[in-house]
């Protein structure tokens, strides 16, 4: 009836490392506002919505699908894919605890959040609930391009007969995740439309799921599923990396046919993404920051040693706020909570202050700063969060990277409170072209910084103003790196990075994890071969540990190859399950290596290669 298809993306593949044994509470404390308190409630901008089990049904659904009209689209409709993938529209639908019956179909850059301490206390049980489609009905785009969106936090019992299952679609692919949500039936990470297959999909993200069907993957080419359970999980295409997760599958070394399959028991360091909770007396808000973990498996606990902020001391943004309004709100020892709405900034965000969060709401998008500055700069300081933002060059040079980790390359961090990075985006093109150069995406420069699932995406294509979208050629849009990691005991759980000019990770620190990457090299390279990879380490570290590293090629306008998608610089470290795959690309083109000098060639004529460390 359908078939799995194949196409294009990585995998991944987690570890454990224990840490420390005991881990202290965050000194939330040392964070003080010294202005006069915020309201609480805030005055939310007009791109948010704050829905209550009192709300008229007919007006939630009349917002919800006005929304969608603007950034999304029914994939049967073959008139139209990915209506709104370069829109300057944001939305966040805020769902107070209670039950809903209301169907939402979620669209670029539009968040769905329960607002509850725990994911049980907002409920969906309409037949849909919430969901989200291919962008487009023909199977062979389907949902490559289903990016920018999400939802957290709510329990859906949603018992809709999709053609590939019953339960809550999430046809999804990178920058979409989905966190701390909890599913009656089963979870579908694919759709079958029409035609010949499964929509293609090169997804993904989850975490904190729970799942009392089967997890099915379908289509997808890779996926990563962090500190989650499930009755069963079926596996994707070609690469899966599961860690922490109950019901896990069994991990096995990839082969023709057969996808490479990771399995780590253990999360080594994590805190878990900020949110925002409703309280009903009052018609009040807080702010939860979840605490420090090591060591962990099973369903991910939010609430575990989490510190609750009231909005008394927390600014929430206007999109019309300069750079310089949010900065002095964040002076003054306060969060932030960034509205969703396109941010022109005239510099960059300085989060200068131990313990402070900056917390974006549906896709915020952050413009670079015309002064070459970054987006954001966290200065030498520990346990900073950000979370839920999207970073974006414009038409100018940008140095120093577009979010910045440390000020001087000397602060160590401390493993009790690590930086943290949750659902943090970039992008080097896409809406226009003829923006950059830009040195970097992310400039980690802290020891003791977890990025939890990014994608950090040179753009292929860019917006053809209203017509088919318009292929990027000649090095257009530059960024040499996705990100350059300057600092030990970093961390990274959901890792992408494509189409950079140079390396799209470089990994100079000692002590670093990875589980699950997944990178593209650049589609437009017009010599013979390209002189990078896809993931470098350093000559001068001696420890790294990855699980789970994919490379694809796509060398559209030469016949051109790349030598190694792995280079560790000539060291032996603890590289696990890696892939290369040939996608597609002019006759001759190839990954010469998986690994080092290994020998597998992804080429037209083989085009998966596995490498496997037993």
């Amino acid at each position: 009836f359908f078939f799995f298809c194949l196409i294009k993306h990585v995998y991944r593949k987690t570890r454990s490392m224990r840490i420390l044994s005991a881990l202290a509470l965050l000194s939330w404390s040392s964070v003080r506002a010294r202005g006069s308190p915020e309201p609480n409630p805030p005055t939310w901008p007009e791109s948010v919505s704050v829905f209550t089990p009192d709300s008229d049904p007919a007006e939630i659904q009349k917002k919800v699908e006005a929304a969608f009209a603007m950034n999304g689209n029914d994939p049967a409709d073959s008139s139209m894919c990915n209506n709104g993938q370069f829109s300057n529209e944001r939305f966040a639908f805020m769902f107070t605890p209670g039950t809903y019956k209301t169907d939402v179909p979620v669209g670029f850059y539009t968040s769905v959040y329960g607002l509850g301490e725990s994911p049980t206390d907002t409920n969906f049980v309409g037949e849909k609930g919430v969901y989200a489609e291919n962008g487009c009905g023909w199977f062979q785009v389907g949902a490559l391009d289903t990016f920018w969106r999400s939802a957290e936090n709510f329990h859906t019992s949603s018992a809709f007969a999709w053609a590939v299952g019953t339960g809550m679609t999430w046809a999804v692919s990178q920058a979409a995740p989905l966190r701390n949500v909890k599913v009656d039936n089963d979870l579908l990470f694919f759709e079958y439309v029409t035609g010949d297959a499964a929509g293609y999909a090169s997804g993904g993200w989850a975490s904190g799921i729970e799942v009392g069907g089967t997890v099915s993957f379908g289509s997808q080419q890779q996926f990563a599923i962090r500190s989650s359970s499930a009755s069963a999980f079926d596996m994707p295409v070609w690469n899966g990396v599961f860690a922490g997760v109950d019901g896990a599958p069994a991990p096995q070394c990839g082969s023709e046919g057969n996808p490479s399959i990771s399995v780590e028991s253990e999360v080594p360091l994590i805190a878990e993404k900020p949110f925002i909770t409703y309280v009903e007396d009052g018609g009040k808000f807080n702010l939860v920051v979840p605490g420090v973990e090591s060591g962990t498996s099973g369903v991910a606990q939010p609430m575990k040693n989490a510190t609750v902020v009231p909005f008394e001391r927390v600014y929430v943004t206007d999109p019309s706020d300069t750079a310089a309004i949010i900065n002095a709100k964040l002076a003054e020892g306060l969060h932030i909570v960034v509205t969703p709405g396109v941010y022109e900034l005239e510099d960059s965000l300085e989060i200068k202050q131990e313990n402070q969060v900056v917390l974006g709401l549906g896709f915020a998008t952050l413009i670079a700063p015309s002064s070459g500055r970054p987006c954001v700069k966290v200065g030498d300081v520990g346990g900073v969060r950000v979370a839920g933002l999207l970073l974006e060059a414009g038409p100018w040079e940008t140095t120093g990277g577009m979010l910045q980790i440390g000020e001087t390359g000397k602060f160590d961090g401390s493993a009790a409170n690590p930086i943290v990075l949750s659902d943090v985006f970039a992008r080097v093109g896409g809406p226009t072209t003829g923006v950059g150069p830009v040195d970097t995406m992310f400039n980690v420069q802290s020891g003791f910084t977890v990025v939890d699932n990014t994608w950090l995406w040179r753009a292929d294509h860019t917006d053809g103003n209203g017509g088919d979208d318009v292929l990027v050629k000649n090095s257009d849009n530059p960024v040499k790196n996705g990100i350059v990691v300057n600092a030990d005991d970093v961390f990274a759980y959901g890792l992408a990075a494509e189409h950079t000019t140079e390396d799209n990770v470089v990994w100079n620190g000692d002590r670093g994890t990875t589980f699950f990457y997944q990178a593209e090299i650049m589609y437009d390279y017009m010599e013979d071969e390209w002189p990078h990879s896809c993931y470098r380490i350093g000559e001068m570290v001696k420890d790294h540990k990855a699980t789970g590293l994919g490379c694809y090629s796509y060398f559209r306008d030469h016949a051109g190859s790349c030598a190694h998608g792995v280079d560790t610089g000539g060291g032996s470290f603890n590289i696990d399950k890696a892939v290369s795959v040939w996608l597609n690309g002019v006759d001759g083109s190839s990954i010469k290596n998986v690994l080092n000098n290994d020998g597998l060639v992804a080429e037209a004529e083989n085009p998966q290669q596995f490498y496997c460390s037993a």
